[in-house]
């Protein structure tokens, strides 16, 4: 035996870059609330007068399923979803809240879905102290509108494509991507957890 190796010869450039960009340091700052849940939950059905809470807990199917269709895993093992019904008892809509852990901390989006299946709309309802000048310079954009209307399956980083960097800056585009990364996951779950 030469020398005192203490890593094999397979130990590769490649494999070092891989333990760098895992030791890659995290700087989450503390989470700042940009609107209350439940202020979400009432302003997002209008109409409502009964709200209830239906809990799911993600099975081993949902979890492949999640993975297959969404490219990701739940961080939680079970997610509320919020209804809303009118005087009559009808179904006015569904809001729950999708999150994105990045770098810099968590992003959550609430998202209100329509009886029939749409997204009413998306609102940003945390970020932390780091990246919430860059959250509101990308909701000042006109991000949150280029989500209305969409269903699960579609894209919500068309929403972003008319963004630029160069007229957002660079963190506020980045965090674009991060809410439409958001609402793209809430988009699955809503599907995969809830709808019939």
């Amino acid at each position: 035996m030469k020398g005192n190796r203490i890593f094999p010869a397979a130990f590769s450039a490649g494999t070092a870059l891989l333990v760098l960009v895992g030791a890659v340091p995290r700087h989450i700052t503390p989470t700042v609330v940009l609107q209350k849940q439940a202020d979400v939950i009432r302003a997002s059905m209008p109409g409502a007068r009964q709200f209830f809470v239906r809990t799911v807990n993600v099975g081993r199917f949902d979890f492949d399923r999640i993975r297959a269709e969404g490219g990701f895993e739940p961080d939680e093992e079970e997610f509320k979803f919020y209804l809303g019904e009118d005087a009559n008892g009808d179904l006015v809509g569904v809001t729950f809240f999708a999150q994105v852990n990045n770098q810099h901390g968590p992003v959550e989006v609430g998202l209100s879905m329509t009886p029939e299946g749409g997204l009413r709309e998306a609102v940003v309802t945390k970020a932390t102290v780091e990246t919430k000048p860059w959250v509101l310079a990308a909701l000042r954009s006109g991000l949150m509108r280029g989500f209305g209307g969409l269903r699960p399956g579609d894209d919500p980083r068309t929403a972003v494509a008319a963004l630029t960097s160069a007229d957002l800056g660079e963190m506020p585009h980045y965090m674009a991507g991060v809410v439409a990364q958001a609402v793209h996951r809430g988009l699955v779950l809503y599907d995969v957890l809830y709808a019939p």
